[in-house]
């Protein structure tokens, strides 16, 4: 167990630079947030990506220790709302363009950062900011960088009725800033290579950002590997509407009471008579066969009626996960095959919490992305108070479901 937590950290540390799985899409990058699933843990941060994007999956992180990110809220539906700040959160793909718009929508002072560093919380005082952009309520703006003042622009636009703002903000060798539709040029000299982006808002009331922009971004360190076949994320005994904006093939266990409702895409059985008699009953349905690890042996067999094939390893080390999944593409040749990486603490392993839970489904994606003949995830729904493996659920489902490559 313990060999198998430090594999998984040094391949989350190796694999994943920025903590997430940001997947390309064309230049310019877009993000209207809308349809993100607003439900706890995650809030909707990293929900339905795809779809909300247009055409790729760059993930969130929030680098603020306080305050709350959300998406969808539906009192203030397609945006994303900071609340109970300094709150802040950054792109998990840095911009290698020269011009970043948003609307705004500041209740106390909202934030816009560029820096080199993607591991700072992304305050306009620090001092590895090379670009710190504030705007209050009141329209007032002020410039930073290395962590100054270098404007202050005293009411410089006027907030529409709706309290919001819409921002453009062009950089290289100088600053050339619109808001609502007043434009200045502030002298302000910054490299265009590799800067991460920041957002922030802070204020006693909820700050939005809609329609962010930005002219490129640079995703090749966390995307899928070029020829990938990875192309499912799974939930198994999830509800369809919780998971709806980051899988793409819900099942449940035969004999699950939902299934009468007939609302998912398939079932999961454990033997093969089972599968057998349920693709029979349902046959434009998908019926998985996911068995005990203990069974992929030399003499494992798969139905011929089935859909897809998987294993149960919970507590598995790397060696063993290796292992098996070679011996089940030797024994299933010409069939779909998962991986179910455990998303809650089972035996003999019980004791496992949420930090290494999140490492496992890291692990998983290291392990999955070696081997093509391997099309996905089934995964299971989190423990509410799992909020970090929920969070890397999200964003391995982000990298899977996406499809387009952002390679400014």
């Amino acid at each position: 167990m313990i060999t198998r937590l430090l594999t998984a950290a040094a391949l989350t540390a190796a694999s994943v630079a920025v903590p997430g799985g940001a997947l390309a899409a064309p230049a310019p990058f877009h993000d209207n947030f809308d349809g993100a699933v607003h439900a706890s843990p995650t809030l909707g941060l990293n929900d339905n990506l795809k779809h909300r994007q247009g055409t790729g999956a760059v993930t969130y992180t929030r680098t603020s220790a306080g305050g709350s990110v959300e998406v969808n809220d539906p009192k203030h539906p397609g945006t994303l709302l900071m609340r109970s700040g300094p709150t802040l959160v950054r792109l998990d793909a840095p911009s290698t363009g020269s011009a970043i718009s948003a609307k705004l929508v500041p209740a106390g002072s909202s934030t816009v950062v560029l820096s080199r560093s993607a591991n700072i919380a992304g305050e306009v005082t620090d001092p590895a900011v090379d670009l710190g952009f504030s705007l209050r309520a009141n329209g007032s703006v002020q410039i930073y960088q290395a962590g100054q003042v270098v404007s202050t622009l005293d009411r410089f636009a006027k907030a529409r009725k709706d309290g919001s703002f819409d921002v453009t903000l062009k950089f290289g060798s100088a600053l050339d800033l619109t808001v609502n539709g007043k434009r200045t040029t502030v002298k302000l000299e910054l490299p265009t290579e590799r800067q991460w982006v920041y957002l922030g808002h802070s204020g006693t009331a909820a700050g939005l950002v809609d329609n962010l922009t930005i002219e490129q971004l640079n995703s090749d360190d966390l995307r899928k590997r070029p020829g990938s076949t990875l192309r499912y994320y799974g939930y198994v005994g999830a509800s369809p509407s919780a998971v709806r904006g980051h899988s793409n093939l819900n099942l449940i266990e035969v004999g699950s009471v939902t299934a009468a409702g007939h609302q998912v895409d398939g079932f999961v059985a454990r033997d093969g008579d089972t599968a057998r008699q349920v693709k029979k009953l349902f046959p434009g349905k998908k019926v998985m066969l996911v068995v005990a690890a203990s069974q992929v042996d030399d003499a494992f067999q798969a139905p011929e009626e089935v859909d897809g094939v998987g294993f149960r390893a919970p507590c598995a080390g790397y060696d063993e996960l290796e292992t098996l999944m070679i011996k089940l593409q030797e024994r299933v040749p010409a069939k779909d095959l998962f991986l179910l990486p455990e998303s809650s603490p089972q035996a003999p392993c019980a004791d496992l919490g949420d930090a290494d839970l999140a490492g496992t489904q890291y692990l998983y994606l290291a392990l999955i992305q070696q081997y093509p003949r391997y099309a996905g995830f089934l995964a299971a729904p989190v423990p509410a108070q799992f909020t970090r493996t929920a969070d890397a659920q999200e964003r391995v489902a982000a990298l899977v479901l996406g499809d387009a490559r952002l390679s400014g």
